[in-house]
């Protein structure tokens, strides 16, 4: 046997650094003489598919960053990435699957995020590009579209899911790509129980990418695991791209909350150690068959039978106003938000208006919690005053009851008897919020400048407001009174 030199690694090192290299110049290249050319006159399937960089640019007419352009060349078939905010993550992963189902005839591409709502945002921007390919290549192209699935006429489509192992079962794909995937509950299930064996039969490409956040995820095992293709991008490769400017970064620097702005736009794996609700706790209560019932309360509302509390935060000068509904149907030992509306900054008489609304909607409103602190109870005799059929009580949030509140909030989550629908937002708002303890053994709560609690607040009143006779077993051996 051929005996190897001694350097032969660090030569075989070397010329990995350099293909890699050649490969970044050859995608800055592409990237800045973008989109070119005619579009074809009909569909070709052999025009473009061997490239997806080519496919992007002259079918797409999209035009993909350097750190783009190496993403959608992965070869590999576990892949992971960590892109920061608004970095072109989602029209990656869309321009990729749009290929590869072009590309590869009768295979199933698969897009699996926290809940139905964020899998057809990924397909909301995959139906923006088919739209824009001229009619005669997309008619060429594509059997149906419809609101979760796209059909090829090579046989090949792209399904959008949430990550519900009941819903998720059944299917082989050979294309799998999961967004926010550290946001998933029970992901340990999701990944290793099904989303792995719908693979096993085709060889297939699993693609897992997210948002930083908690350390004990499957996602944090995959970005420390040897076998993944990695694709992690610098905040600097972003403004370098032109999709940012330094000074916006500058700016939510100031603005955001440490720890947040170091997952969103440094893409760190980091959790405030004061956090009162930790990572983990908040991404098991994230169900993802769970949605808002509407967007728009204002218009014809088909509500599943239950009985529904609201949870009303006023906004002062610096937090808005936000009104939380949550439903229990009187069979499952869980309570679930099914609503949240924001309002602009000092806008009382409209979130009445919006009560209202919603509790006529409803017609079965049980009980309207608000908190009436720097604004007294006015607010809550104008909302009586306005024949809200439902029970409307205000709440003072001092030390002792915030405290109550929160720790009730708190021990639901803890017995899984709440369950949340996928916000980012909300999300990130249920994590600032910090505790310490004070020297008469109170907890004292704070957020971070810059940052926001008032849709926890709404969120957590409305939870408190379900502590009645009836529903009285969500908090058991808590005290809950039973008058």
């Amino acid at each position: 046997m051929r005996k190897l030199p001694a350097n032969w690694k660090k030569k075989q090192g070397n010329l990995q650094q350099r293909n890699r290299q050649a490969r970044l110049a050859r995608a800055q290249e592409e990237a800045q003489a973008g989109p070119h050319g005619e579009w074809p006159v009909s569909w070709d399937p052999a025009l473009y598919l061997n490239d997806p960089v080519g496919f992007a640019v002259g079918i797409l007419r999209f035009n993909p960053t350097p750190y783009q352009v190496e993403l959608l060349r992965d070869e590999k078939k576990r892949i992971v990435v960590i892109y920061p905010r608004q970095s072109g993550k989602t029209t990656t992963l869309a321009v990729r699957m749009i290929w590869y189902a072009a590309e590869h005839p009768a295979t199933a591409s698969l897009i699996v995020t926290p809940g139905l709502r964020q899998s057809m945002i990924v397909m909301d921007r995959i139906h923006a590009f088919l739209m824009k390919i001229p009619k005669a290549i997309r008619q060429g192209m594509l059997q149906k579209m419809q609101r979760t699935v796209v059909w090829f006429k090579n046989g090949s489509q792209i399904v959008a899911l949430p990550n519900a192992p009941d819903l998720l079962r059944g299917y082989s794909a050979s294309n799998v790509v999961t967004d926010e995937s550290a946001f998933f509950r029970d992901d340990a299930l999701v990944f290793y129980s099904v989303l792995f064996p719908m693979l096993q039969n085709t060889d297939g490409t699993l693609i897992a990418s997210s948002t930083p956040w908690g350390k004990d995820s499957v996602f944090y095992k995959f970005t420390q695991d040897p076998t993944f293709s990695k694709h992690r991008v610098q905040i600097d490769e972003v403004i370098d791209a032109k999709l940012t400017t330094k000074a916006f970064i500058d700016e939510m620097r100031r603005r955001t909350p440490t720890e947040r702005f170091r997952r969103e736009y440094l893409a760190e794996f980091v959790e405030d150690e004061l956090a009162y609700f930790s990572q983990n706790l908040i991404t098991q209560c994230i169900d993802s068959q769970l949605s808002p019932i509407t967007d728009d309360w204002t218009k014809e509302v088909k509500a599943p039978a239950g009985r529904y509390f609201l949870g009303v935060d006023l906004g002062k000068k610096v937090d808005c106003s936000v009104v939380a509904v949550i439903r229990w149907d009187g069979k499952e030992e869980v309570a679930e938000l099914v609503g949240l509306v924001r309002f602009r900054l000092e806008t009382p008489y409209a979130v009445i208006g919006m009560v209202k609304v919603i509790c006529d909607k409803l017609q079965s409103v049980e009980k309207v919690l608000v908190d009436q602190t720097g604004v007294g109870e006015y607010i809550v005799e104008e909302m009586k005053n306005a024949k809200i059929r439902s029970r409307v009580e205000g709440v003072m949030l001092t030390v002792p009851s915030k405290q109550e509140i929160l720790g009730y909030m708190k021990h639901l989550m803890q017995t899984n008897a709440l369950s949340l629908y996928y916000d980012p937002n909300l999300i990130a708002q249920i994590n600032v919020e910090r505790y310490e303890l004070t020297k008469t053994g109170q907890i004292q709560f704070s957020h971070a400048d810059g940052s926001h609690d008032d849709e926890l607040w709404s969120l957590a009143l409305a939870a408190y407001a379900t502590r009645t006779p009836d529903t009285s077993f969500m908090g058991k051996v808590y005290g809950v009174p039973h008058n």
